[in-house]
């Protein structure tokens, strides 16, 4: 059962939401059929829940709310077409009036659990001090990358950045100071790269930044100006600091997110061995 629901929730991720809404708006006039042919003895009201609930959580809440009102409207003439009577039309107005409250209710319920859900995977994805993604999240959209990147035959781009004298930040100025500089590490960073880059912390010290669909010549000149940005700042805030670089662009795909990290890794510690504070490019 678990299996089924990933692939239509996978199923309806890959659709636009006016061709989801049309597929809701199908469903509720659907149920409003079904509601007329078997009579009004039978009632499919709850039924009506299922557009409802799809509405709210791929389309959004608002057309959650017009789905429950559309909702209540059809079911209300459907059963009055098949001949429904009352005693008394209050009773037909106090029962739309009680299932559209109900309905409402579990659209809000909805919307606070799908904003929940959202603040959870935020949580899982970002590193808690610097705010970039983290590790795990580094590790999801490499892997979507590379299946791109060979998919489509582009290059891809990795750059692996340690702070040289972090160490001695921590040790001289204390963890505060060191988790500062983290931080404007991270955030000089993410303003120098592009939208379609990434830029994630993987522990301690070190940071990755993975250019997709880029040769040599782009990630040269994306990473000179994230080098440039990182001197100034540490120039303004933390002039003891220095950084080692290295970048390595693919033309021949890595097999795994490990060996594209791996090989980034060795080239920056080949610029730590000759003197730190620099940058150095190779091409696989």
């Amino acid at each position: 059962m678990h299996r089924l629901f990933q692939k239509i929730h996978a199923w309806f991720r890959k659709r636009s939401k006016s061709s989801i809404l049309t597929i809701i708006l199908s469903i509720t006039l659907l149920f409003g059929w079904l509601d007329y042919i078997t009579g009004f003895e039978a009632t499919f009201s709850f039924f009506y829940l299922i557009p409802i609930a799809i509405a709210t959580w791929y389309v959004g809440t608002k057309s959650g709310y017009f789905i429950t009102f559309l909702s209540m409207t059809i079911w209300v003439v459907s059963n009055f077409a098949a001949g429904e009577k009352y005693s008394t039309e209050l009773i037909r107005y106090w029962n739309t009036s009680i299932r559209t409250v109900v309905f409402i209710f579990i659209v809000r319920m909805l919307e606070e659990f799908k904003h929940a859900l959202h603040h959870e995977r935020l949580l899982a994805q970002t590193d808690h001090l610097t705010g970039i993604p983290n590790r795990r999240e580094f590790y999801f959209q490499a892997e979507a990358e590379l299946r791109r990147a060979g998919r489509f035959k582009r290059p891809i781009t990795i750059a692996y950045i340690d702070v040289d004298t972090f160490k001695q930040i921590n040790d001289q100025f204390g963890h505060s100071e060191g988790d500062h500089t983290l931080q404007i590490v991270a955030q000089s960073i993410q303003s120098s790269i592009r939208q379609t880059d990434t830029v994630a912390r993987l522990g301690g010290d070190e940071f990755t930044v993975l250019l997709p669909d880029t040769d040599q010549n782009g990630a040269a000149s994306v990473i000179n100006k994230v080098q440039a940005a990182l001197a100034d700042e540490m120039e303004k805030t933390r002039p003891d600091a220095t950084l080692s670089i290295g970048v390595v662009t693919f033309e021949d795909l890595p097999a795994s997110v490990d060996e594209l990290l791996h090989r980034a890794d060795e080239i920056m510690y080949e610029v730590k061995a000759t003197g730190k504070n620099g940058v150095k490019f190779i091409q696989i």
